[in-house]
């Protein structure tokens, strides 16, 4: 039994600490008995209401594997609830109405709130109704681990708070960040998925002003839209620190505003890749010296960068296949560089896809930031979102050039000779072409067909009068001597009339894999006669089937499919292309080495 003082003691550190000294771990689980206090699996509660309820101050909570269909109100406690497995603790509230407001499916209010390891989704009742998966009203949010999916609003953290390591998908906007009284907010590590249903789809924005925010180390995507809006919308007097970010897809990247007026804490936007946005990649408004712009990829975009007049520290940008201006407003940087990227796979990054942006060995953006600001080894920083002292360390491929792309022939009968173009490689280390020609459809290339070099993307070949029937295919090297996939293969035909019939010689085919060796993305690339049902399967070296990874009809011509391996050892796989024509019918199989590199 406690003594007189002690008691004493005790209620004077719960006075003035708020901290519950009897605090206990408590359990939910769908098998449990549920009989209280719920202090093991086997009483475990079998509903969460119904538990948190029932908890102190200061309890921790422990949710078992299972879909918890309810919705959940907690005021004045101070909890910690961890569930056993992401994936498969489940909070789902679609349908439900909740207990405060029937669109909530969590409500935390005047609490302190660390949730880990649970997913929660609440089906979108409809677009206009602004509801979120979890609301901290006047609560501070510790959110580490969690899913949080098919909501209109995913995160509501009005006083501050952390999200890391968490998935947002399938949402209108993501986190709601900010109040009018000077919270701190970071947000970390995070992917953060935006449904293009509405013009207001937001994946980071506040609402109110005077807050600080850390924005690092995150994936905000939509699927390409002008509909798309902000990625980041952040209005603030205070700091805002946005490092290392992937951006795509949006109208805007970043919308970074301040009220006239204010005096405003530096901004720091770098290191951030920030591609495919329909307007703006990053647009500023009313923000006072200083701002910080430096160490970004801005590629695919509309504009790089716009500005109403303020200005700032703006240069060690690169910039590639922007619609129009660097930047509005802005002097462009004596360091800024206009250039490929060379990222390891530019492809689109949509939910589960297999792009990567890391750079290629030789590329331009290489050592080529702020030598102010270093990468995590010590060198001078990369640009983009890997690069900096809060990037990441990573081994630089030297990949073959991209695959010629979109071979033309033109003949001209009055000189007897055949036009050829393409599209120009744009890889920094890019150093030539090779032109291979060959009487014979579905031609191998080797040096006794490679007619000539060239470092520009046309050729003439003048023929012989007495050639009838030609093909022609193209492959880029770079300065190492590393040989990209060949182009499609192009007919030429003169007929009688000394006119051409210039076609495109699709037969079937399955091409070396690009690139190759690769890591952990490659590309699977192969051409159809005919429309067929497609299946491409992956082995291991001894021949064993992994998985299948196309399956289905696909169309006359040329197609391709990405592959990503990150959950494979390194070493040499086989893949197999097997096409089934009406019928059927067995139409063509191939069979084709490659090299995983971790």
């Amino acid at each position: 039994m406690l003594n007189y003082f002690t008691k004493i003691i005790l209620t004077i550190i719960l006075l003035f600490t708020g901290t519950n000294l009897f605090s206990e771990t408590r359990y939910v689980s769908k098998t449990g008995s549920s009989i209280a206090p719920y202090v093991t699996w086997v009483t475990a509660c079998d509903s969460l209401q119904k538990c948190f309820d029932y908890c102190q101050s200061g309890d921790t909570v422990y949710v078992d594997r299972g879909i918890y269909r309810e919705t959940i109100f907690v005021q004045n406690k101070d909890l910690t609830i961890i569930g056993v497995d992401t994936d498969e603790c489940i909070i789902d509230g679609t349908g439900i109405n909740g207990k405060i407001n029937k669109f909530i499916l969590c409500f935390f209010e005047d609490s302190n709130i660390n949730i880990r390891n649970l997913s929660f989704k609440k089906k979108k009742v409809e677009e206009s109704v602004n509801y979120f998966a979890l609301y901290f009203r006047r609560s501070y949010c510790n959110l580490n681990n969690c899913n949080i999916d098919s909501t209109n609003r995913g995160l509501s953290i009005p006083i501050g708070g952390i999200v890391k390591n968490t998935i947002i998908r399938n949402a209108v906007k993501g986190v709601g960040a900010g109040d009018n009284n000077g919270y701190n907010y970071e947000i970390k590590n995070c992917v953060i998925h935006i449904l293009n249903t509405e013009n207001y789809s937001k994946g980071i924005y506040n609402m109110d002003d005077n807050c600080q925010y850390t924005i690092t180390d995150n994936i905000l995507i939509t699927d390409p839209s002008p509909d798309g809006y902000y990625a980041m919308e952040l209005s603030t007097n205070k700091k805002i620190i946005i490092r290392n970010n992937l951006i795509y897809g949006f109208k805007y990247g970043m919308g970074l505003f301040s009220l006239p007026g204010t005096e405003l804490d530096t901004t720091f936007v770098v290191n951030n890749t920030i591609l495919k946005s329909a307007y703006y990649g990053i647009e500023i408004g009313n923000l006072p010296k200083p701002f910080v712009i430096k160490n970004n990829i801005f590629a695919h975009n509309y504009k790089g960068v716009w500005s109403y007049g303020e200005q700032g520290d703006v240069d060690y940008n690169l910039f590639y296949d922007n619609t129009y201006l660097h930047y509005q407003n802005l002097p462009l940087g004596p360091n800024d560089i206009t250039a490929d990227p060379m990222f390891f796979n530019d492809t689109a990054a949509l939910l589960g896809g297999t792009y990567d942006y890391r750079l290629q060995k030789y590329s331009p953006a290489i050592d080529r930031g702020d030598p102010s600001l270093k990468d995590v080894n010590g060198t001078r920083s990369d640009i983009g979102m890997y690069g900096g002292p809060f990037g990441t360390t990573y081994n630089y491929l030297d990949l073959a050039p991209k695959q010629v792309k979109n071979l033309k022939a033109v003949y001209q009968p009055d000189t007897n000779r055949v036009k050829l173009t393409w599209n120009k490689n744009t890889e920094y280390d890019f150093k030539q072409y090779y032109i291979y020609k060959d009487i014979k459809a579905n031609f191998a290339i080797d040096s006794t067909n490679r007619i000539a070099v060239t470092t520009e993307p046309i050729f003439y070949d003048t023929l012989n009068k007495e050639t009838i029937k030609v093909y022609y295919k193209i492959t880029a090297i770079d300065s190492t001597g590393n040989q990209g996939v060949n182009s499609t293969e192009v007919n030429v035909t003169i007929t009688e009339n000394e006119e051409a019939i210039i076609t495109e010689n699709m037969d079937y085919a399955l091409y070396q894999n690009y690139p190759n060796p690769f890591n952990p993305s490659t590309t699977i690339s192969y051409s159809l006669r005919e429309q067929g049902e497609v299946r491409i399967k992956l082995y291991t070296v001894t021949g064993e089937l992994i998985k299948t990874v196309v399956e289905g009809t696909k169309n006359k011509g040329y197609n391709e499919t990405k592959i990503d391996m990150s959950n494979y050892t390194s070493g040499i796989y086989l893949y197999r292309l097997e096409v089934t024509g009406a019928g059927k019918i067995p139409a063509f199989n191939d069979l084709k080495k490659m090299v995983f590199i971790k």
